[in-house]
């Protein structure tokens, strides 16, 4: 990626250093005595640099051509600038943040979530964690969050310290939306980037801390044997709604036959699957699942169909729906389902 004598590239408007007398510097007749240290400087930094770096060993005029030429690149951020082999990648966009707001902060909430792996949703900004006596350091793309437990618990991953993943996970869940909680538990679970007891660790940790109870709630039904975002809400939509806690991956078998069902009601044999669009397009689809559909229901099993649209939209009449196939009321302490 960066080796000694060859050139790096990025791009931002340029800025003068501090102090700078707006002259440009005098080309170097000898870039390999000059430039050795500037290599390492930006090897170590993860293939990120700032423009004043660069200033210290290239001239202004320099630096733009190397920017022109694609040997470097320009960053989000103005001032920073980025190999130009370094790959794009998410890593490398909280590098270059970093070197904006200070290496001092942390990588949290879904920034630390797309490290790890179990991000739900995509999210421009960038998010750091820093000491409770913090200065704010927010920039346009950054958010710099205080906190009061600290960031001693950093872990390195890819180059960037950031909180660990059970706490990542535990920040994720209180500070989203309700509806991703589960989901964001189950895929830190599927990940194997924490255990359950970590992830109960981390949350007795955030005592007092805003939504925690909603996330100590959550935990005993985080499953990573979820296989999919919206399965995990889903379940989520019915246990929200006073419904029993389903099984998941509940397998049925008929001699060689075997089906498994997203969830499902053991006793009253009711089982509720998730229908998204990618898996119900093509004809020969459809016809697997008509014919998975009337396998089931001659094993004695109903089956209880659900889409984004009732997640999202419609969850009333979708716990009302279930509530009725595995003969249950709507429960009395949940308002916003009639009796």
């Amino acid at each position: 990626m960066i080796t000694a004598g060859k050139a790096l590239s990025t791009g931002a408007p340029l800025v003068p250093r501090p102090g700078a007398t707006g002259r440009r510097r005098a080309p170097c007749h000898d870039p390999a005595a000059v430039d050795f240290g500037f290599y390492r400087t930006v090897a170590a930094q993860g293939g990120v640099f700032t423009v004043a770096q660069a200033l210290d060993c290239c001239s202004d005029a320099e630096v733009r051509r190397l920017v022109r030429e694609g040997r470097w690149r320009r960053s989000r951020w103005r001032g920073v600038l980025v190999d130009g082999e370094l790959p794009d990648s998410p890593a490398a966009t909280v590098r270059a943040a970093a070197l904006v707001v200070g290496p001092d902060l942390v990588a949290c909430h879904t920034t630390a979530a797309t490290l790890w792996g179990f991000a739900l949703h995509a999210n421009d900004d960038v998010h750091f964690l820093g000491p409770a006596s913090l200065a704010n350091r927010r920039r346009s793309g950054i958010q710099v969050h205080p906190s009061f437990l600290g960031t001693d618990d950093a872990v390195l991953v890819d180059g960037v310290w950031c909180t660990p993943p059970a706490r990542t996970a535990c920040d994720v869940v209180r500070l989203g939306r309700p509806v991703d909680g589960l989901a964001t538990l189950d895929l830190a679970l599927a990940t194997d980037r924490c255990t359950p007891l970590e992830l109960a660790a981390a949350a007795a940790a955030q005592a007092g801390l805003r939504s925690v109870v909603r996330l100590r709630g959550l935990l005993p039904y985080a499953d990573g044997r979820s296989e999919s975002p919206m399965e995990s809400r889903m379940r989520w939509r019915y246990l929200d709604g006073g419904l029993p806690a389903p099984d998941l991956q509940v397998e049925l078998r008929n001699g060689r036959t075997r089906r498994r069902l997203d969830v499902g009601w053991r006793e009253p044999r009711v089982g509720a699957e998730y229908d998204g669009l990618e898996s119900h397009m093509t004809r020969e689809q459809l016809r697997d699942d008509r014919e998975r559909a009337n396998w089931v229901r001659e094993q004695g099993w109903s089956l209880v169909h659900v889409t984004d649209l009732d997640v999202y939209r419609r969850p009333r009449a979708m716990v009302l729906t279930a509530a009725r196939a595995i003969g249950m009321a709507p429960p009395a302490d949940r308002p916003w389902l009639p009796c």
